[in-house]
């Protein structure tokens, strides 16, 4: 049997993942096999799929999740080069920290 959920959400990681990389970064791209792309593609595509599991978890915290991805690129916010990317790590530091927090938790309860 194979995992239908799991594709679905790889298959709209890709798919937000270049939404992100054409409506922050169109202007930039010259040529499409660019390593700068690639990585930025895989970049974006990896944190969108860590947010769609958050939100299929979290609500909230997934929305703020997947919206702190678009400070990640420079041309956003011209004049914030650089300052605002540790907004985006902070929040998924939070949800892996509820994450962790929570199999700590399991493990505690099922040990007692």
């Amino acid at each position: 049997m194979t995992n239908e959920k799991n594709n679905l959400n790889i298959f709209g990681a890709l798919v937000l993942g270049l939404g992100i990389l054409l409506l922050t970064g169109w202007a930039k791209i010259d040529t499409l096999f660019d390593m700068n792309i690639l990585i930025s593609f895989v970049v974006f595509s990896l944190l969108s799929y860590i947010s769609i599991r958050a939100y299929r978890e979290f609500k909230y915290l997934g929305i703020i999740m997947f919206g702190s991805i678009f400070l990640l690129s420079p041309e956003v916010f011209a004049t914030r080069k650089g300052e605002l990317f540790p907004i985006t790590y902070i929040t998924f530091m939070v949800y892996f920290s509820i994450v962790f927090g929570k199999s700590l938790y399991k493990k505690w309860k099922s040990s007692l």
